[in-house]
C-alpha cells in the first residue's frame, strides 16, 4: 500500500503549533500536543456572489474604490452618470462635466479621478481629466496624449495615478504604448510599454502596477502579455492563461484578479495573480465585456454591470476560498 512518504517524498511532519489554514493547504501534520490527531487543511472553491445592482445599466465605464465604497462614472449607456456605493446600495451622484465612454478612473467613492475616453462612437478621443470630491466634479489638467481604452493603476488616487496604453488620436485608431503619471496637479510623460496595447487591465499604484493583456492594432490579437511598472520602467511578467481585453481587474502587483472581458469563447473567465503566476478560478455566471471594477486585492473585487448583452445593472462580488483545518484521530 502506498504511504504518504511514497506519494509526496517526505514524512508527515510534527509541529508544535498548527500553521494557519491557508498556509497549510495541501499538507498534513501532527500537532505534538496531540500526537494521535492527524491534521490537514482544505479549501472551499472561490466563487462569485450576487451583490447590489446599480441604477443605470452601462458598460465601458470608469470604476474605482473598494467592495464596500465604490464609484462608477460614464460609460456606454451611462454618459456622464455617476453612482456611488456604500456596501448596501448604489446612489446617483453628481454627473461628470463631460460625458464619456472607454474612460478610466482611480481613487475612492469620495475622492476620485477619471480620465481619457471618447464622447460617442466615432468622436475624437479625449485627454480630459476630472476629479470628484464627494459633492462635485472639477476639470483639471489634461493628459498629454488623448486616448480611449487605456489601462490604469486601480489603487491610484487623486494625487497619484497612472495611465498607460490605449487608442490615440493620430493617426486614427493608433494603438499606444504611452505612459503618464499624475501628481495631483499635472500629467508627466514616462517610459512606454514594451508592447503597445489597448483595452488593458490594470492593478496597483502609480509606482507599482501591472498592465494585463489587451488588444493589438485593430483589436487583434488578444494578448496574454503582462508587464510590471516599477515607477520608472516596464518589464515582462508571467502571462495570463487566456488572452483578452476590456475585462474587470483589481488588486496589486502581488495579488490581483481579472474577470470577464472580450476573450475568444471565454468571456466568463476569472484569473488570480499571486505575484508569480496566474490561476484560473470560478467563472462568472455569464459572458461579460466592459464591466466596471473595484477592489483592493486579488481576493476582494466587484464586477460592476457590463455588456452581456445587453448592458446590465447586475453586480457580483468575488469571495475567495475559505480554508479550514480538519482533524482525523488515528491510533
Amino acid at each position: 500500500m502506498a504511504t504518504y512518504k511514497g506519494i509526496k517524498g517526505v514524512k508527515v511532519q510534527t509541529k508544535a503549533t498548527d500553521p494557519t489554514a491557508s498556509e497549510a493547504a495541501g499538507t498534513v501534520w501532527y500537532n505534538s500536543t496531540a500526537p494521535t490527531a492527524l491534521k490537514y487543511s482544505i479549501a472551499s472553491a472561490g466563487a462569485w456572489a450576487s451583490s447590489d445592482a446599480i441604477n443605470t445599466g452601462r458598460r465601458s465605464m470608469a470604476g474605482t474604490g473598494t467592495t464596500t465604497a465604490a464609484l462608477i462614472a460614464g460609460g456606454i449607456g451611462g454618459a456622464s452618470a455617476t453612482e456611488t456605493y456604500n456596501g448596501s446600495s448604489w446612489t446617483t451622484s453628481p454627473a461628470t462635466i463631460t460625458g464619456r465612454q472607454y474612460l478610466k478612473g482611480d481613487g475612492s467613492s469620495t475622492a476620485a479621478i477619471v480620465f481619457a475616453g471618447m464622447n460617442e462612437p466615432g468622436d475624437a478621443v479625449q485627454a480630459i481629466t476630472e476629479t470628484f470630491n464627494g459633492s462635485a466634479w472639477t476639470e483639471v489638467n489634461n493628459l498629454n496624449t488623448a486616448r480611449e481604452k487605456p489601462g490604469n493603476s486601480t489603487l491610484g488616487s487623486t494625487t497619484a495615478s497612472l495611465c498607460f496604453g490605449g487608442i490615440g488620436p493620430s493617426p486614427p485608431s493608433a494603438v499606444l504604448g504611452a505612459t503618464e503619471t499624475w501628481d495631483g496637479t499635472s500629467w508627466s510623460v514616462e517610459n512606454v510599454l514594451n508592447q503597445i496595447r489597448s483595452g488593458i487591465g490594470g492593478a496597483g499604484t502609480s509606482t507599482a502596477a501591472l498592465a494585463i493583456a489587451g488588444y493589438g492594432p485593430g483589436q487583434v490579437p488578444h494578448y496574454d502579455l503582462v508587464e510590471e511598472w516599477n515607477g520608472t520602467t516596464w518589464s515582462e511578467k508571467a502571462d495570463v492563461n487566456t488572452g483578452g481585453a476590456e475585462f474587470g481587474s483589481a488588486g496589486t502587483t502581488t495579488s490581483a484578479i481579472i474577470y470577464g472581458g472580450q476573450r475568444p469563447s471565454a468571456g466568463k473567465l476569472t484569473e488570480q495573480w499571486n505575484g508569480t503566476s496566474w490561476t484560473e478560478l470560478a467563472d462568472l455566471a455569464a459572458n461579460n465585456q466592459g464591466c466596471g471594477s473595484s477592489g483592493v486585492s486579488g481576493s476582494s473585487a466587484l464586477r460592476i454591470a457590463g455588456y452581456v448583452p445587453p448592458n446590465v445593472t447586475t453586480v457580483d462580488e468575488w469571495n475567495d476560498p475559505v480554508y479550514t483545518i480538519k482533524t482525523v484521530t488515528v491510533s
